[in-house]
């Protein structure tokens, strides 16, 4: 066995330094570029390449070669450039602009249709949106070799009728992570056994970017830098073709589409599913055949939710191609099928990739009047939905609003201000504090995917949410209208600007309305000053506007070391940051509710908040809580590694946060002590189930009914094969449901409206508090909206908890049965987690002798 080993080792060492012969077999390359190994000083496959040196050979090759070109179009939290690379031939190159303005014609149905005889096709290539998914990455490189030096007239004549964009690494901060990783990891001789350290990536793994955010997730909310970047690149190409590189679990072999039928988008013509999908397959069954791999298709993944980057083409006139290959995770490791090389996966990667640009060549006319057809169709369809468009508004929160038109014009989706107020179902939506959007346009398909609320489904398993409303997620009124609808003037960038009033200066005090979604980056940045800031827990109204609950209030005289000139300009610059108004009032008498004096305006603690990190804990959730303080709070929270929580002196912290992860039963009396002294817990899911398992609170987890126990004793047998969809369709997925939130509880200070929207993808479900007054969110008893949710589950949910708050000792636990925070969008609800982090202090146990 031993001198099997060696030999594949050897065997596999000669096949990473012979590279064109591996690679490129049978090719002619020009001898004056640079083979990766030559500029990079190691064979693709021996080590993994850092992205800067990935970046330096992009340059190298657009240095050398007529052929390439290489666009900036931003950089990452991690300031590393964002790249896509141009190849095309060098009559191509001396025009893209050329092209690209003729290529964009195909978008206006009203434009001429060009000569597509006479057009190139625009076939982008992109890898590595997850991080430790290399290969993609790798196989780029050799992509960029072969398209800026090979002189085979195949090569030549695919070049002159295509525009080939590499986006060689779609995440490159989370790239780094894992090449960093496994590089420092690397033995020599290499290590094939899955147990070594190479190939277990410490937490959160490289998968992820800077916030620990999936970006595969995020074309379609368009939440981090690296999507804004690519969006807005696309757009201004909008290629027929784009592919989509990634790496799955080592026991596998190779997917490539089609998808799951049942799982496909039906917005999307099914001359992409039916036709385009079983023409590209073809080549890519011949590349795989030719050099042996092995190969799957159908059985699994889908083309449902829009924010893939191999979905989101389907939904712009193009074709989105997804290629899963078996992960190496490192150099070699041991599988059911023989050990998998690093240099192997790669292979893989690039035949794919390569068969992807001639397939587009043999079908550019098609592709290329199909994208024409596509916008054209979307137009006529919009003009045959009797909905003629939606409406959109919120009148007291400004920021939601800006930011839900902002995601708008990431998806150039056209949108309108109303020319007048407009009432639709006894709801009033006020000129300047609404849009209109017309189905009739050419994102009609997007515009479907962004306000439909689906709720039938031809299948019960997902691979990811059934449900995006984005109305929803920003917690915003939506309207359909029916008849037809004058258009204001058409919305742009100066729409999603702040308009910031400067408060009148005040010797009394200052006032600010709560319900701006930014109001608590203002108020961090006036308490993190060491500023004395109260909250309203009662309603009132001085002069000529009302204030509800939450509201904040800034007193001048009993501030302690700051002139009330220095106070002005600090309350002002607040304001300023954050694009919200402060108010300066002369009196602190109110025509109506409490006084500025009362004692039911309570100080605001500075939180000093910590979140548990590390193994067994939901890296995405930790990373949303982060992104959410870091980019929209202006406020740090300390990331502790859940192992060093035990020996850890807490007494430092108020708040903690724990996400969905897995705890240490031994942590909790340390926990339930640190609460009992005055700290603030905050749990998300299963964190949830863990602080009431631990009994570190007292509420209760809603659990199957004995009616429910007795109705799955009754199924029978059902078949082995039937298991999995069986059981899996059981789980919440990513669905929306409807809730009533107590406005006037600190943790529902700044809503206007008890209804929320609430996501789910879990399966904690909390029994109502045994106490009136701390079911601070409810389901209601038909909550669903949209996407889907299994019968039982649906029972489950109805009327159970959404947020409970339990009071311990000096402190309190408020207990989510969701994460607020899902994917940086939930403009709706993450509130409520701001509200926990800086009100939890302010949350008291009923009195009804009315003391405190």
């Amino acid at each position: 066995m031993r001198q099997l080993l060696l030999a594949f080792f050897m065997g596999a060492t000669l096949c990473l330094h012979a590279q064109n012969g591996y690679f490129f077999p049978n090719k002619k390359f020009n001898p004056s570029i640079p083979t990766p190994e030559q500029f990079l000083g190691h064979a693709i496959g021996d080590y993994q390449t850092r992205y800067d040196r990935l970046v330096a050979y992009m340059y190298e090759l657009d240095r050398l070669s007529e052929r390439v070109q290489v666009k900036v179009i931003g950089e990452t939290y991690e300031k590393r450039p964002h790249l896509v690379v141009f190849f095309s031939s060098p009559a191509n190159m001396a025009k893209l602009p050329e092209l690209q303005n003729e290529h964009l014609k195909l978008t206006a149905p009203n434009a001429p249709l060009p000569d597509v005889a006479k057009m190139p096709v625009f076939v982008q290539l992109g890898a590595n949106v997850h991080g430790n998914e290399t290969s993609g990455g790798e196989a780029m490189i050799l992509a960029a070799y072969y398209f800026a030096a090979c002189e085979d007239e195949d090569a030549k004549k695919m070049l002159d009728e295509s525009v080939v964009l590499i986006e060689p690494v779609l995440n490159p901060d989370g790239r780094d992570r894992f090449v960093s990783w496994v590089n420092q990891h690397r033995g020599t001789p290499l290590v094939s056994d899955n147990n070594d350290r190479e190939h277990l990536e410490v937490w959160p793994g490289g998968r992820t970017n800077h916030y620990w955010f999936d970006l595969n997730r995020d074309w379609y909310l368009a939440v981090h830098v690296e999507s804004q970047n690519r969006l807005k690149f696309y757009h201004q190409w909008l290629p027929n073709v784009v592919t989509d590189h990634h790496e799955m679990g080592t026991n596998a072999t190779f997917f490539f589409e089609p998808t799951k039928e049942n799982a496909e988008n039906p917005l999307v013509p099914q001359y992409v599913y039916r036709t385009l999908n079983g023409k590209f397959a073809k080549y890519y069954e011949k590349a795989l055949n030719t050099i042996g791999s092995f190969y799957y298709t159908k059985e699994s993944f889908d083309n449902l939710y829009p924010g893939y980057g191999s979905s989101y083409p389907d939904i712009q006139g193009g074709l989105g191609l997804l290629f899963e290959q078996a992960s190496s995770r490192g150099f070699v490791q041991d599988s059911p099928n023989g050990p998998v090389t690093f240099a192997f996966t790669v292979r893989n990667q690039l035949v794919c990739a390569l068969a992807t640009c001639q397939a587009s060549v043999d079908e550019r006319q098609n592709l290329l009047k199909f994208q024409r057809e596509f916008f054209a169709s979307a137009i006529s369809e919009g003009n045959k939905n009797p909905i003629k468009g939606y409406v959109v508004g919120e009148n007291v929160d400004a920021t939601r609003l800006r930011r839900f038109t902002q995601t708008l014009l990431h998806h150039r989706i056209e949108c309108y201000q109303l020319t007048d107020n407009l009432t639709i179902e006894g709801k009033v939506y006020e000129k300047g504090k609404a849009l209109f959007v017309p189905t009739a346009q050419p994102q009609y398909r997007l515009v479907q995917s962004v306000f439909e609320k689906p709720t039938k489904f031809a299948d019960s398993l997902f691979y990811d949410a059934s449900a995006w409303n984005l109305p929803l997620a920003f917690g915003l009124a939506q309207g359909e209208v029916r008849t037809p609808l004058t258009k204001g003037a058409r919305i742009g960038d100066e729409f999603v600007k702040s308009t910031v009033i400067a408060p009148t200066k005040s010797p009394y005090a200052y006032l600010l309305d709560y319900s701006d979604f930014m109001a608590t980056k203002a108020l961090y940045r006036l308490i993190s000053q060491g500023i004395s800031v109260k909250v309203a827990t009662k309603s009132f109204k001085i002069g000529d506007k009302s204030y509800s609950h939450g509201a904040l209030m800034i007193p001048v005289e009993t501030q302690q070391g700051i002139s009330p000139d220095a106070l002005y300009e600090a309350v002002k610059a607040a304001g300023q940051e954050a694009g919200v108004s402060f108010v300066g009032v002369p009196t602190g008498y109110s025509q109506m509710g409490v006084d500025l004096g009362s004692n039911t305006f309570q100080k605001v603690t500075k939180p000093e908040a910590l979140i548990a990190v590390g193994q067994g804990v939901n890296g995405n959730e930790v990373g949303e809580v982060w992104y959410w303080l870091d980019t929209h709070v202006g406020m740090p929270i300390t990331k502790v590694d859940v192992g060093t929580l035990p020996r850890l002196n807490l007494s430092k912290y108020n708040v903690i946060v724990l996400v969905s992860g897995q705890y240490d039963r031994a942590l909790a009396p340390k926990i339930k002590q640190w609460v009992a002294n005055g700290g603030t817990l905050i749990t998300l899911k299963t964190a949830t189930e863990w602080a009431i398992r631990s009994d570190i609170v007292k509420e209760k987890l809603r659990v199957n009914s004995k009616a429910d126990s007795a109705a799955l004793a009754k199924r029978g047998r059902i078949n082995y094969e039937d298991a999995t969809a069986a059981e899996g369709s059981k789980n919440t997925g990513g669905t929306i449901f409807e809730a009533d939130l107590d406005i006037t509880h600190p943790i529902g200070f700044g809503y206007k409206n008890r209804k929320i929207a609430l996501y789910r993808n879990n399966n904690t479900f909390l029994e109502p508090s045994a106490s009136p007054y701390n079911t601070v969110v409810q389901y209601s008893d038909k909550p669903y909206l949209t996407g889907y949710v299994h019968p039982q589950s649906l029972k489950k949910i109805s009327s159970s908890a959404a947020v409970v708050v339990a009071p311990e000792g000096s402190g309190r636990v408020i207990l989510f049965s969701d994460n607020p925070s899902f994917r940086g969008i939930w403009y709706g609800t993450e509130k409520m987690l701001l509200n926990a982090i800086f009100f939890g202090a302010n949350i008291s146990t009923p009195n009804p002798m009315g003391g405190e």
